[in-house]
């Protein structure tokens, strides 16, 4: 019995391995049995399309990925936070918006209930992470409280990771949105990559690199290789010229 079935908010949880999971694809709405085991991710298809309607709290967006290099329906620009932060990291390989569907039977209730995570991503490793996208009131209230537990032992019991974002600090999700503006790589990029890599190789300060400025285009690379983490620095802090940037 999983150990959530303690918790009166969650007794109504059922044993993972009695999970259906319904995945779309080729256009077609498939129940996977897990025999084989799971399903190829580049073959997923979103479950559903976001919509809304005058009563609606969020608002759908069509976002680009470079990571995957197509559109991805979004639900919220909460989901659009998530997007950019995975969409900057070089060890996520593909992403998905509404991967799937998760259906459960609720004997106490005599009903069945189902869930639509927000987005999955595959890291190059081969790891899998399914995502919930929630404010941090609606990851806290009962209401959501058993669609978590349920997906997340689900995910477990599949070998795969669960996580629920809830946003970012301020400070980050500025800097992600900064950044954002250089996300596309450039012909020039290549012509100064080598020497910015090499400046940064036992760390430097961003002021520095900013002064020692070439062109328009070398700034822009600084930028675009921060955005692509060939350089790293502290996104959670604001953004000065003593910020360390390191390799």
């Amino acid at each position: 019995m999983p150990e959530s079935m303690g918790d009166p908010c969650l007794e109504s949880v059922p044993d993972p391995a009695e999970v259906a999971w319904t995945f779309r694809i080729r256009g077609r709405r498939t129940p996977w049995d897990w025999i084989d085991g799971p399903p190829d991710m580049r073959q997923l298809q979103s479950y559903r399309r976001p919509a809304s309607g005058s009563g609606s709290r969020h608002v759908p967006v069509r976002a680009f990925s470079y990571t995957i290099g197509a559109y991805l329906a979004l639900e919220s620009g909460l989901e659009h936070d998530l997007l950019r932060r995975l969409d900057r990291d070089p060890s996520v390989t593909w992403l998905v918006s509404q991967p799937f569907a998760l259906g459960w039977d609720v004997a106490a209730r005599r009903t069945r209930k189902s869930h639509v995570p927000d987005l999955i991503s595959l890291a190059s490793d081969g790891a899998v992470t399914v995502w919930d996208v929630k404010s941090p009131e609606g990851a806290a209230s009962s209401k959501f409280a058993e669609v978590r537990e349920v997906s997340r032992q689900a995910c477990e019991e599949r070998g795969w990771g669960y996580e629920v974002f809830t946003g970012l600090g301020p400070t980050h999700r500025h800097n992600l949105l900064w950044l954002h503006a250089y996300r596309r790589r450039q012909p020039w990029v290549d012509h100064y990559e080598d020497d910015l890599i090499a400046a940064c190789d036992g760390g430097a300060k961003l002021g520095d690199l900013v002064r020692a400025r070439r062109s328009h285009e070398y700034l822009a690379a600084i930028w675009h290789l921060i955005w692509a983490g060939h350089l790293k620095v502290d996104l959670a802090q604001r953004l000065t010229g003593a910020s360390e940037v390191t390799t």
